[in-house]
């Protein structure tokens, strides 16, 4: 009897247990400020202490206010700002904004419909490069910078998709990797250039990778490469190094490529994982420069 009653306090005591360690996964989670949020928070700090105010609703407001008519920030980068102290305000402050603030930030929003103001709500974004271009930067580089940009190519591969990527998710007999795609939460085989596992092959072989080591990982400045995964940012920033491009220029060329190789919507959603066709075609399907070109040659 007393044996099972041990039992019984043991097993209520590692599902005690088990339930703290579950309720304070999900405080981390929902109390965890994105990377992606420092920058617009510090600013916003910055603001504060040159102004003399508080980190209250009325300087989260009048920091909008003069985003907008001083500043002249891109809407979209205005709005990302709202997002991001949204969010700061809600785990460091305790903070949720109620109607009345809510209310004038859809009014300051109003700002950008203002006759001078409509570059600031433009939408660039990443433009597709010369492939073959590209091609001949990414051939001169090392070892390990071309099979990274390689497979960023091939793949279309968003960086949070890049830096996820370990060895034990490609599949080179089969000529494919297994990506997960954060957004659709799933996991997405995309296809590979013969290429392109020949350059991871070397790049294996040449580092001894494991297949736990992150594909991209990072090489300390002794050299030595180390199978940890890297930031989202310092991915992007070792990209611009190798070729001067971002993850994004990769992703649009190789859509524009594909497209313009005669590939319909579906074959080039099937490779880059996009969920929504219509996303696909507004955001990343344009005429080139080049096919307009082609139709402006006058005769003479």
């Amino acid at each position: 009897m007393e044996r099972s009653g041990n039992v019984v306090y043991a097993r209520d005591f590692e599902n005690r247990k088990r339930h703290a360690e579950q309720e304070q996964k999900i405080f981390e989670i929902e109390n965890h400020i994105p990377d992606g949020y420092q920058s617009d928070i510090r600013m916003y700090q910055k603001y504060c202490e040159e102004t003399h105010q508080g980190e209250t609703p009325q300087s989260f407001l009048d920091y909008l206010f003069i985003s907008v008519t001083e500043e002249a920030v891109k809407k979209n980068t205005w709005e990302k700002r709202v997002v991001a102290l949204r969010k700061y305000f809600t785990i460091e402050h305790g903070i949720q904004f109620d109607e009345t603030v809510q209310s004038k930030i859809a009014i300051t929003r109003k700002l950008y419909r203002e006759e001078g103001r409509e570059r600031l709500v433009r939408e660039t974004g990443k433009t597709p490069v010369d492939i073959e271009e590209l091609l001949h930067v990414i051939d001169r580089l090392d070892t390990r910078a071309k099979a990274i940009c390689l497979v960023n190519l091939d793949t279309a591969n968003r960086p949070n998709e890049m830096v996820n990527l370990q060895v034990q998710d490609f599949y080179l007999d089969g000529r494919y990797v297994s990506v997960h795609l954060r957004k659709q939460e799933k996991w997405h085989n995309k296809r590979l250039q013969p290429s392109t596992v020949e350059a991871i092959q070397a790049y294996i072989n040449e580092y001894g990778l494991q297949p736990y080591d992150h594909f991209v990982g990072s090489r300390r400045k002794d050299g030595k490469f180390e199978g940890v995964k890297i930031s989202e940012t310092a991915y992007r920033k070792q990209l611009r190094k190798w070729t001067g491009y971002t993850p994004y220029n990769f992703r649009k060329t190789l859509v524009a490529f594909m497209h313009s190789s005669g590939a319909d919507l579906s074959t080039i959603a099937k490779q880059t994982g996009h969920q929504s066709l219509e996303t696909l075609d507004k955001h990343y399907l344009t005429v080139s420069d080049t096919t307009v070109d082609k139709f402006m040659r006058y005769k003479k």
